[in-house]
């Protein structure tokens, strides 16, 4: 057909105030150096507010003995605005009364609370504060959901459970047509980031006229229609290009569906995770609602993929390491593609980072490799792996652990009894906890696991 039904293209931005290009930042965060005089700050806010006024409840008359001191016009409503100042309060006056880290730690939690009272915007639904003015390190973050609420310090960034909301909710994108529109949208966060719009014709115009001239009419709709999923198809698979887009859901009815089909790249069609239908008025919220179930479930199938993955390589002594230590090891030599740990993995461990060295384990009275004892520093074994992962641009695969709420008495366990485990979790937990997929071994002979 001569005509292209295609009329408009048109590039969508949806403003936000909100870091939705947060994978950028993880990876910004992962290459900080490492600080063991004035430690890193990180803040993580659940920035939902308590009640639907996301504003500043007036605050209570002060009490007779209070009336000389300064006090904020204003009381948060949100309970992590008033969790966060105690926690720092505490951790300044436990650095006290002097030294670099009591200074840095001090202008770091002035600066954090300027940052939530006056610059943060109300539209947050969760916060992630990297911050060491002895490094000159503020990094913070506006989110578009919530994390859960929790103050951590140590030499690098806390970034486990970045990670993990970022592994939880990748982008995806989510196109919507009928024959005469249609919409790409990605999703970041739950949150429309940006898209495509396009528009075609009304050619051809329907005829009053039976016999040929319908059949007619029939057959060039009919080109029309696959000529415009052919565009959709292009437009689509240059968004998702662009935009390292993983997972795609398409939306629309049978005659587009069905179009649309016969023209994705076979490359197109292996990141589609669902179909469904949706109006195509449907507003951003209608569609991230309907669609955001079909990429959880999805991410939920990668982790069980990935699960699958080091337990084959390892039982095939191919590339593949399970247990802290042999992971810790790998991702020291840069050789792991893909970090694989439950969301509740915790362990304690150690690093001189000048080497750089690490290990698992309480930090020892002798340099492994014969420095100074005193370079060697606790670290939290979950963090060091993720940024470390991070760093040398792994992949990071964080598993749940939590099974989905069943309906009934049957389903709620025992009091005391330990809560029941996701199978992929479960066939994780076999191993500690912990695995990767390896790029490369360094020796065909290598252990691959902790023994």
């Amino acid at each position: 057909m001569a005509t292209d039904p295609i009329q408009r293209v048109r590039e969508v931005e949806h403003e936000s105030v909100l870091d939705l290009d947060a994978h950028h930042a993880l990876t910004r965060l992962a290459a900080l150096r490492p600080s063991t005089e004035a430690p890193y700050l990180t803040v993580y806010l659940d920035w939902r507010p308590e009640g639907a006024d996301p504003g500043r409840a007036p605050a209570p008359p002060p009490r007779p003995s209070a009336r000389r001191a300064t006090r904020e016009e204003s009381v948060s409503r949100r309970p992590a605005r008033q969790q966060i100042e105690r926690d720092l309060a505490e951790l300044v006056e436990g650095h006290g009364p002097r030294g670099s880290a009591f200074e840095s730690i001090g202008v770091d939690a002035e600066r954090i609370g300027a940052y939530l009272d006056a610059e943060l915007d109300p539209a947050a639904q969760g916060v992630v504060i990297v911050a060491c003015s002895a490094m000159g390190v503020f990094e913070p973050l506006a989110l578009g959901l919530p994390v859960p609420t929790r103050l951590a310090v140590g030499p690098t960034p806390a970034l486990f459970h970045l990670a993990l909301l970022l592994d939880d909710h990748p982008t995806y994108a989510v196109l919507l047509a009928d024959q005469h529109e249609a919409n790409l949208t990605l999703i970041d966060q739950a949150t429309p980031n940006q898209g495509v719009f396009l528009e075609s014709s009304d050619y051809p115009r329907k005829q009053h006229q039976g016999g040929w001239s319908q059949r007619r009419f029939q057959a060039r709709a009919g080109e029309r229609v696959a000529a415009f999923a052919r565009g959709i198809a292009e437009e689509t698979q240059r968004a998702i290009e662009e935009g390292g887009v993983g997972m795609l859901v398409v939306a629309g009815d049978e005659v587009i569906t069905s179009a649309l089909d016969a023209a994705f790249h076979p490359a197109v069609k292996e990141l589609i995770v669902g179909t469904l239908r949706l109006d195509n008025q449907a507003s951003d919220q209608e569609i991230v609602a309907a669609t955001l179930p079909l990429a959880a479930q999805a991410e939920r199938d990668r982790e069980a993929e990935a699960v699958e993955a080091v337990r084959d390589a390892v039982g095939a002594g191919a590339d593949g390491a399970v247990g802290a230590e042999a992971t810790l090891t790998a991702l020291q030599s840069g050789q792991v593609a893909t970090l694989v740990v439950v969301d509740d993995f915790v362990g304690s461990g150690w690093a001189d980072f000048a080497f750089p060295l690490f290990g698992v384990g309480p930090v020892p009275s002798e340099h492994p490799a014969g420095g100074d004892p005193a370079a060697l520093v606790p670290i939290a074994l979950e963090e060091e792996l993720v940024r470390l992962a991070v760093s040398s641009g792994a992949e990071v695969q964080i598993v749940h652990t939590a099974l989905p709420v069943a309906a009934g008495p049957d389903s709620i366990p025992e009091p005391g009894s330990p809560l029941p485990r996701a199978e992929p979790a479960a066939r994780l937990d076999e191993f500690g906890g912990v695995g990767a997929l390896l790029r490369y071994s360094l020796v065909d002979d290598q252990p691959t696991a902790d023994r």
